[in-house]
């Protein structure tokens, strides 16, 4: 893990590596197996967005030790990209592309653990 001004190699432990713009998968809950793209954290909860259920503008809530990181952070030009569509309608469509490129380009099965 690569350390920065606001992120040391202890956050990353604490954190279990989970930043915003980080693919992650529900460990449990009735959401159990979804995909998410995660907007922000705050403390041990975490903002993510699915482009389906949980648009960027009402995103889900979960706690940080219910879900599994997947992949590395998308970049901030991203992220502020999505947040720039004027409408929940082109924001949805932004972040359910992002969840399918990232899906085939890790074509691995996500196992439980």
């Amino acid at each position: 893990m690569i350390e920065d001004e606001h992120h040391t190699f202890f956050d990353g432990l604490c954190d279990k590596g989970i930043r915003e713009g980080s693919y992650v998968f529900s460990k449990c809950g009735h959401d159990e197996g979804r995909i998410y793209l995660v907007l922000r954290s705050a403390g041990s909860f975490l903002y993510l967005t699915d482009g389906d259920k949980h648009s960027p503008e009402k995103p889900k809530k979960k706690r940080r030790k219910h879900v599994r990181l997947l992949g590395d952070p998308i970049d901030q030009e991203t992220i502020s990209g999505i947040e720039q569509y004027r409408n929940t309608e082109e924001k949805n469509a932004a972040v359910e592309k992002l969840i399918r490129e990232f899906m085939a380009r890790n074509r691995t099965q996500v196992k439980r653990r």
